[in-house]
């Protein structure tokens, strides 16, 4: 005997592919990394810290030495002097896209990779 499938409740029918589930996944991990880091992005605004221009030349110094490589050399977009955000180049160094790989925090650490995201979001673009 057939079983009518419409009888079915949606989600007993709904098979997400493998990409669509990874797509939500990444999105979910996006906003909530977004969330995490506006947080506490709020509590450092409101306490400067003494060791701002360190920090920047930090995350300048890691651009120079692995970033500068593709971002540069024509290879990669050019990151630099855009203003956007610190999450979205923290999302995308630790997530990847298109062409860009995932690094994960044996690759650069969260600490690095929070001052990297600093200074470009901060960064002048080039003339």
């Amino acid at each position: 005997m057939l079983r009518d499938k419409s009888a079915a409740p949606r989600e007993a029918r709904f098979h997400p592919s493998p990409l669509h589930a990874f797509k939500r996944l990444l999105l979910a991990s996006a906003l909530g990394a977004g969330l995490i880091l506006s947080a506490g992005g709020a509590a450092a605004q409101a306490q400067p810290s003494p060791t701002s221009p360190s920090v920047e030349g930090q995350g300048q110094r890691f651009f120079n030495k692995v970033c500068a490589k593709c971002h540069e050399a024509g290879i990669g977009p050019v990151i630099t002097g855009r203003g956007l955000d610190p999450v979205v180049f923290t999302t995308i160094v630790r997530h990847g896209n298109r062409a860009m790989p995932a690094f994960r925090v044996t690759d650069i650490d969260d600490a690095t990779l929070q001052d990297l995201a600093a200074y470009l979001s901060k960064s002048p673009a080039k003339p």
